[in-house]
């Protein structure tokens, strides 16, 4: 059999190609940005002098009695954390197809800014509109929201 020479030693394919990627990415400017929510100033609250006195009021019920953004921390209007919120409390568990419906356990925060394009809402989609998930989250925290109260809040879900 004839001798084989061997290869100089060189940087793997895989480091290569990490390299060139952080040259690349270095080379470019990323930024991440919400969608485009004309009345939201630099910090996601709204501009008093562009929002309608219902998505004003709405926000006061957002930072308040409604509780949303002891999750919902603006500017991104997530806090990217998981969060249980017990539902299990409103329903009996039950067999559905060989398997027992209980739970959801913890589901992760979702982000609220431009919620209003993108419907079915929560994370298994599972309620409809806006109007839906406010109710539902009316009944699952207990506050209790008059039905002005929860038309003003949609009307804020829908200007972020």
């Amino acid at each position: 059999m004839g001798s084989r020479t061997r290869r100089p030693a060189r940087e793997s394919t895989s480091s290569n190609a990490a390299a060139r990627f952080i040259s690349w990415r270095n080379s470019r400017t990323f930024w991440i940005s919400p969608p485009p929510a004309p009345r939201l100033d630099l910090f996601g609250k709204l501009d008093p002098a562009k929002a309608a006195p219902a998505e004003l009021r709405g926000q006061e019920l957002f930072f308040g009695k409604a509780q949303c953004a002891t999750c919902h921390t603006p500017p991104y209007y997530t806090d990217n954390t998981m969060h249980n919120l017990r539902v299990e409390r409103f329903f009996n568990e039950k067999m559905i197809n060989g398997r027992k419906a209980s739970a959801d356990g913890p589901i992760k925060t979702f982000p609220l800014r431009g919620i209003k394009d993108s419907p079915p809402y929560l994370h298994d989609n599972r309620l409809l509109t806006l109007e839906d998930t406010v109710e539902f989250f009316n009944l699952v925290l207990g506050t209790k929201l008059a039905n002005e109260e929860k038309t003003d809040l949609v009307a804020f879900l829908r200007a972020l």
